[in-house]
Order: structure tokens, then C-alpha cells, then sequence
């Protein structure tokens, strides 16, 4: 029997088992759904065969599961409280270290050879003013102090002045200009030397008496001289001034850099804290304890820490300046008022060896003494007069008050900024530099009373007494002077060793206590942690 129409059709014969109904026929090329979508090449798809991204989103679900629960929250807290308490050691070992290395270029590298260029000038002054003292001295080797005594000097000032030279080359490496300035120097000094040498040498050949220098060894000791003043004592000076403002800009860096690490150290103290007070009160809300010990235990911790590293650095840093403004620099400006004095007090020796420029000589030593100690005077004679009521009016200074408008004031470097440098206690000792500051102005006007008169043995005696080594006014003014310097210097000492101390406990503070905070939160969080195995 030919087949039923319908069967083929798809319906079923009388009597079969019925079928569920099937999916309605479709169109060719329409995807069937959930099964493999054709990709255009006839081959399924990833997602058809099993895309992972479908798990992968499962994942999420899971994930912030475990993140809600309990632990994982404890976990978290407590990781943030372990970075926290790292960065705050970490910030803080970089500020202690920037705070101690500052000291260290301050108190023993950058400071001390600052100091020493400012001595150069001191000791090249130191060394010209000995070889006019051998000319005026002439065939007499027993005025003053004697002519061995003199060359004696000229020779240490001479080895003080190679050594300042070392520290300023050492000071000054890298900075070409300076270097330069520095090899200056010490080649002037050999030219110097060959005609200071070739001064005496004429002299003594000639049997010049005292006073009365060989027409030939004075020429040769004025172009000594003229390469001192116009090379040699110019650029010492810049030195010193360029290692004071070195000095100065490594100390303003050095601060800055510290007060910088002072905010960080501040603001990850203050994170840390925050950190570890969240920490706390999540378990008092968790777990229904009013307190953690081990945990209040390391917040308290972390606020000493915080405060004991900010408070050290800031005494640190206050000790320092201190040690800079009241030490350094104090003692580095007296010791320029000593090399200026130095030099001063050789331009009597030069009024009385060289008639031609006796004028220029005095009119120079007014503007050194000036330099000195400044009070309003256009002549010698009213400068003696004003210097005198320093020293009997001290410690009130003329012109201080401000009532004369023009009176500048006592300036200068034995002036108001050595009054304002003086620590408690050393009123005393300034005073005895302006007394004997004094005194080699007195003595000062006696030698040229005396040379206007023409009595020049009289003016010779003067001098010689004045640089007397046991007995002149200006050994006795630079022993006074010296001691005022010696008490900066041990200020500026001082001053250095406090910063130091201030800094020395966190040396090993800083890591115990980092470590013991880290130790609280573990013991703080393992007994809760451990509730949940």
C-alpha cells in the first residue's frame, strides 16, 4: 500500500506512541538556541563549546562572598595596619638620616673647612705684615720681639695657609671657578714668597737701619706687597665668603628636606593610628569585646612613635641652626674682624718704611678699622674719639637707640652683630675685645703723633711695642679676640653634639618599636582569626 500523505508529513499512524511536539522547522542558517552558533566558516564558536567567560563571572559572586565574611575583614584591617606601621618606618628612617647627614656636613665636613678659608686671610695678612716688621726692623734684630721671632711667625702663618688652601680645594672640588680662584692663590703665594725673600735679602745686604729701608728692597716689597692686597687677600677673602654661602645652602636644603619628611612622617603616623583604631573597633563590633589590649596597646604606641620621631627632628633641626647661627658663623665673622685687624695694624709698619704712600697708609688703616668696628668718622683722629665711648659705654652701643638719624649705629664686625651673637654669659668677653680694641687704637695714635713730629725712633718704639709678642696691645687684643671665637666654636660644638643626641635613641628606637607595633597586631588579631578554623 502506497504511503499515507500525512504520515509523510510527519503525523503519526493510528496506534504509535505520541511524541512530544518538536521545535517548528526553521530557516537555514538561523542558529538553533543554545546550541553552537555558526561563526561564518561552519565552525562553532568558543561559546558553543564551552566559553569560560560564563564560569569566570561566576567567580564574582564567590569572591565577594569571601570578602564579606568575617575573616577575610580581619585579614584586610590587618594588612592595612601592617603597611601603615612599614610606611611610617620607612618615612621616618629617611628623615632620621637626612637630619643626621645634615649634622654631618654641618659639624664636620662643610662647617670646620669653611672655617679654615676664613683663617687664609688671616694668615696671609699674618705673613706680609711679618716681613715689613723685618724691614722696619732693619739692622736692629732685637727690636720688639726680635727679628727670629718674626720669621718664626712668617713661616707657620705660611704652613697655615697651605693647609687652609687643602681645606678650600677640598671644599670648593667640582665648582671650577673656585678651583681656579684656589690655584690662584697658591701660585700667587710662590710669586709672593721670591719677593718677599728678595725684599730682606736687599735690605740686609744694604745694612739699612731701622726705619730706613733700601731704596731697592722697598721697591721689590711693594710689588710683594701690591700682589698681597691686589690678588692674594681679595680672593682668600671670597673664599671664605663662598664657604659660608656653601655652608648655608647646604644647611637650607638639609632643613627643607627634613621638614618635608616631617609631613610625611606626620601623615603616615596619622594613617596608622587611623588604621589601627578602625582595626579595633571592627572586632568590639564583631565579636562583642569592649576592648583589644594588644591592639589599644600598639595605637598608643603608634602616637609615641609618631610624636617622639617628630619632636626628636625638630630639636634636632633647632639644635643645628643654632649651632650654624650662634657657633659657625659667629666665630667665622670675628675671625674675619682678626685678619682685617691683622692686616690694619701692618699698615703702621708700611706709614713708617714707605714716605711716598704714608698718606695712602693711613687713609687704608681708617677703612680697615672701620671694617672692624664702624662708627661715623671722616678722619682718624674723630674715629680714636668715637671708639673709646664703645668701650665705656658697652654694653649699651652708640647709636643703637636709633634717636640720631644720622647715626647708623655701632656696626661692623665687633658691632651690634657680635652683640646680638653673644650667648648668655659672654657680655664679658666682649667687652674685653672692645678694651683692648681700644687700647691698639691709642696706641695707634701715639705711634703717629710721634712720626708728625718726626721723632721716628719714638714712632719705631711704638710699633714694635704694639706687636710685642709678651706685651703688645695687639697680641693682647687677638688673645681676646681668640678667646670670644674659642666660645662660638665651642657652641657651634656644642651645638652639633646636642643634635646628635637628640637623634642617637632613635637609632634603635625607631626599628624596636616599628617591630613590637607589629608584633601587638599579630597577638592582637590571631585569637579572632584562630575562632574561625
Amino acid at each position: 500500500m502506497p504511503p499515507n500523505p500525512e504520515q509523510v508529513a510527519g503525523r503519526p499512524e493510528p496506534g504509535a506512541p505520541s511524541l512530544p511536539p518538536g521545535p517548528p522547522p526553521r530557516a537555514p542558517g538561523v542558529p538553533v538556541p543554545g546550541g553552537p552558533r555558526p561563526n561564518g566558516t561552519g565552525v562553532a564558536s568558543a561559546a558553543g563549546r564551552g566559553d569560560p567567560a560564563p564560569r569566570s563571572r561566576s567567580w564574582s559572586p564567590g569572591l565577594r562572598s569571601t570578602l564579606s565574611t568575617t575573616p577575610a575583614r580581619v585579614w584586610m584591617l590587618s594588612l592595612l595596619c601592617v603597611a601603615t606601621i612599614v610606611g611610617l618606618f620607612g618615612s621616618a628612617t629617611v628623615t632620621l638620616g637626612q637630619a643626621r647627614d645634615g649634622l654631618d656636613v654641618l659639624g664636620r665636613d662643610a662647617g670646620p673647612q669653611a672655617m679654615a678659608t676664613t683663617e687664609l686671610y688671616l694668615a696671609l695678612a699674618d705673613m706680609d705684615a711679618r716681613v715689613v716688621n723685618i724691614l722696619l726692623m732693619g739692622t736692629d734684630h732685637d727690636l720688639g720681639s726680635g727679628r727670629e721671632e718674626s720669621e718664626a711667625g712668617y713661616e707657620s702663618s705660611r704652613g697655615q695657609a697651605n693647609e687652609a688652601l687643602l681645606q678650600a680645594a677640598s671644599l670648593t672640588e667640582g665648582d671650577t671657578v673656585e678651583e681656579y680662584n684656589v690655584q690662584a692663590v697658591l701660585d700667587g703665594i710662590g710669586a709672593y714668597e721670591q719677593l718677599a725673600a728678595e725684599a730682606r735679602l736687599l735690605n740686609d745686604e744694604a745694612g739699612a737701619p731701622p726705619g730706613e729701608v733700601d731704596p731697592e728692597a722697598l721697591r721689590s716689597y711693594r710689588q710683594a706687597t701690591r700682589l698681597m692686597h691686589t690678588e692674594l687677600l681679595p680672593k682668600a677673602f671670597n673664599l671664605g665668603l663662598d664657604s659660608s654661602a656653601i655652608v648655608r645652602t647646604n644647611h637650607e636644603e638639609g632643613q627643607s628636606a627634613v621638614a618635608m619628611g616631617l609631613v610625611w612622617v606626620g601623615g603616615v603616623g596619622v594613617a596608622t593610628v587611623a588604621a589601627l583604631i578602625a582595626l579595633q573597633l571592627y572586632l568590639r563590633v564583631r565579636f562583642r569585646r569592649r576592648f583589644n589590649a594588644p591592639l589599644l596597646v600598639a595605637t598608643v604606641g603608634a602616637m609615641v612613635l609618631t610624636v617622639g620621631v617628630t619632636l626628636a627632628l625638630n630639636s634636632s633641626g633647632g639644635h643645628q641652626s643654632e649651632a650654624k647661627d650662634e657657633g659657625l658663623d659667629a666665630a667665622m665673622a670675628l675671625a674675619r674682624a682678626g685678619a682685617i685687624t691683622t692686616d690694619m695694624q701692618a699698615d703702621q709698619s708700611r706709614y713708617l718704611i714707605d714716605d711716598v704712600f704714608a698718606d695712602n697708609y693711613q687713609q687704608v688703616y681708617l677703612e680697615r678699622s672701620q671694617q672692624v668696628l664702624f662708627r661715623p668718622a671722616s678722619t682718624l683722629e674723630d674715629y680714636y674719639a668715637e671708639i673709646g665711648e664703645v668701650s665705656e659705654a658697652f654694653p649699651e652701643l652708640p647709636g643703637s637707640d636709633g634717636s640720631d638719624s644720622r647715626d647708623p649705629g655701632t656696626l661692623g664686625y665687633l658691632g651690634q652683630s657680635a652683640q646680638e651673637a653673644l650667648l648668655p654669659g659672654q657680655e664679658d668677653a666682649l667687652a674685653e675685645v672692645l678694651s683692648a680694641y681700644n687700647d691698639v687704637q691709642v696706641e695707634d695714635q701715639r705711634l703717629r703723633a710721634a712720626a708728625r713730629d718726626g721723632d721716628l725712633e719714638a714712632a719705631i718704639d711704638v710699633r714694635m711695642g704694639v706687636s710685642h709678642t709678651e706685651e703688645g696691645v695687639f697680641p693682647a687684643y687677638m688673645d681676646a679676640l681668640d678667646g670670644l671665637i674659642d666660645l662660638h666654636r665651642e657652641e657651634f660644638t656644642d651645638g652639633i653634639d646636642r643634635g646628635d643626641a637628640a637623634l642617637a635613641p632613635w637609632t634603635w628606637g625607631l626599628p624596636v618599636g616599628a617591630l613590637i607595633l607589629l608584633t601587638l597586631v599579630v597577638i592582637g588579631v590571631r585569637p579572632r582569626l584562630a575562632e574561625y578554623r
